[in-house]
């Protein structure tokens, strides 16, 4: 049931390494990265995860795609990475009850760059919510 605080975000995380990781190094660090947001959206105030998932692509094209439900799971993965990767694109959504959109970014961003940033890894981050359009916030539909 969505009810007026759900919050659905969506955002890309850029990560570059400056040595090449493996594909269980990187499963490990996208699987830490969801479980962070899930554990972080509740310490800051969610009332109830919907769902949090993302899809994980190395340079091979190969890709994983893990989920977490709960504060208190791990994230599961599924897929098949190989060899070994310097760069790593992490699609990320995010379905919440209780917190804001801006709430849920800056604790995507903050999750992010605790598993990523140092130790020779570098991220960035793109907003995936408005796309190819400005953002109004006037009620109606875009024809996209």
């Amino acid at each position: 049931m969505i009810t007026d605080d759900f919050v659905a975000y969506a955002g890309k995380v850029h990560a570059r390494f400056d040595r090449a990781k493996g594909s269980e190094e990187v499963r490990s660090l996208v699987s830490s990265t969801i479980s962070r947001v899930a554990k972080e959206c509740m310490k800051d105030g969610a009332r109830l995860i919907g769902h949090i998932k993302c899809i994980a692509e190395v340079d091979s094209g190969k890709y994983i795609a893990c989920s977490v439900v709960s504060a208190e799971n791990d994230a599961v993965c599924r897929g098949e990475l190989d060899g070994s990767s310097k760069n790593l694109n992490l699609i990320l959504n995010v379905l919440i009850y209780g917190l804001d959109k801006p709430k849920v970014e800056a604790i995507v961003v903050r999750s992010a760059e605790s598993v990523f940033e140092g130790k020779g890894m570098h991220v960035e981050f793109e907003d995936l919510e408005f796309e190819g359009h400005e953002h109004c916030e006037e009620q109606h539909e875009h024809d996209h």
